[in-house]
């Protein structure tokens, strides 16, 4: 409503129910616990003080425990009757008003022992093959045990990736000198059906061409050809590398593969290695909560930590953070039953708040409710 400059004006704000595209909708599409109370002020005209307003809280930090809330907090100000309008902090912080906290501690209840799982791990399996993969399960509490009933699996099935991966190759680069040192290299790919490359434990390890050859000579005598080192088998800390040796030769300017007692068995190249990556910084998870809303859209959150064995640290890798927070949609919010029992609230003017006929708004309805009685239209 436009209030003349000599009768009362109201500063308010309007509370709307918006939607993600920023179309205003019906306030049943709006959770009603979380709608904000807006502060009222009756004022004439341009005399209407600045004031703090503070948006509704948001979800706690913490499924469990202890955490924070957040809320936006603005200075408002009626610049002339019904222009309502956010304005510089300065003018609340001028006027001493007290601004209101912005952040505020929560606890929710205590943090029992709980469940806490990493990513599974990569499948193991050749194509078109079954396997399984696993993951890291560890109980959050060192001194009370987790309840088994509710201890998430840490293996399940996999299947390997389609067979139609096929390895393809390079040129061979020159010669590198005589027999039993020169060597020829290319490279080898594994490649998908559409021409991408992928990572090589998708083709079979049983037909993998070779990517060094020996050379040198029309004839060169039994000796031994080593490959490169394949990948480390783990993505972090201790684990496995593995090469091809083998005992080769050259014969009438043929390739041949001879047995190893032929190059000498007792001085095979290793075949095999330790190799160690990055330490194992690991991202784990504790089960979702419970929505935040018993109606409409609300969050759901989680823990997420990263660990190096049993120490909280910081070295995870950011690209790789699970989600820790994620909207639940349940079913639409029901209105709500009129009050008849209800009473105006000590603190609103309400005598006031007829007399500039508020009694159609949400706030006044509510806060006024027994004086607002009275003009309400009886029910049909």
């Amino acid at each position: 409503s436009l209030f003349p400059a000599h009768n009362p004006g109201v500063s308010k704000s309007f509370v709307t129910c918006i939607r993600y595209d920023g179309v205003e909708v019906h306030d049943m599409y709006c959770d009603a616990l979380t709608r904000p109370e807006p502060v009222h002020d009756f004022c004439i005209g341009r005399e209407c003080q600045p004031r703090w307003e503070a948006s509704s809280w948001s979800e706690c930090s913490r499924t469990c425990g202890e955490g924070f809330q957040f809320r936006q907090v603005r200075c408002w100000k009626m610049l002339s009757p019904g222009l309502d309008s956010s304005v510089y902090s300065d003018l609340c912080t001028m006027a001493d008003l007290e601004r209101p906290v912005e952040r505020r501690a929560c606890k929710s209840p205590a943090c029992g022992p709980q469940w806490e799982v990493a990513e599974w791990s990569e499948c193991p399996a050749k194509c078109g093959r079954k396997a399984q993969v696993s993951r890291d399960v560890r109980c959050s509490d060192e001194t009370r045990p987790c309840d088994p009933m509710t201890k998430p699996p840490n293996v399940k099935n996999c299947t390997g990736p389609p067979c139609e991966r096929h390895w393809t190759v390079s040129e061979w680069g020159p010669c590198s000198g005589l027999c039993g040192q020169g060597k020829m290299v290319r490279h080898v790919y594994c490649k998908a059906p559409e021409g991408r490359v992928v990572p090589e434990n998708q083709c079979s390890a049983e037909n993998k061409p070779l990517a060094i050859h020996p050379c040198g000579e029309k004839d060169c005598p039994p000796h031994w050809l080593i490959q490169d080192w394949e990948r480390c088998n783990t993505t972090c800390g201790r684990g496995v590398k593995r090469r091809i040796v083998l005992c080769v030769g050259i014969s009438g300017g043929k390739f041949q593969i001879f047995d190893d007692e032929a190059c000498g068995g007792s001085e095979k190249p290793d075949e095999e290695n330790t190799c160690f990556e990055r330490p194992c910084f690991k991202w784990y998870t504790t089960p979702w909560s419970e929505c935040t809303k018993t109606c409409g859209v609300g969050v759901r959150m989680r823990d997420v930590k990263c660990y190096q064995g049993r120490e909280l640290v910081r070295g995870c890798d950011p690209l790789t953070k699970p989600v820790a927070k994620q909207t639940c949609t349940l079913q639409p919010c029901p209105t709500e039953p009129p009050d008849e029992s209800c009473q105006d609230r000590p603190s609103t003017n309400c005598l006031l708040a007829l007399k500039v006929n508020l009694c159609s708004h949400w706030y006044y309805s509510k806060a006024c409710c027994h004086s607002c009685r009275a003009v309400r239209p009886p029910a049909s």
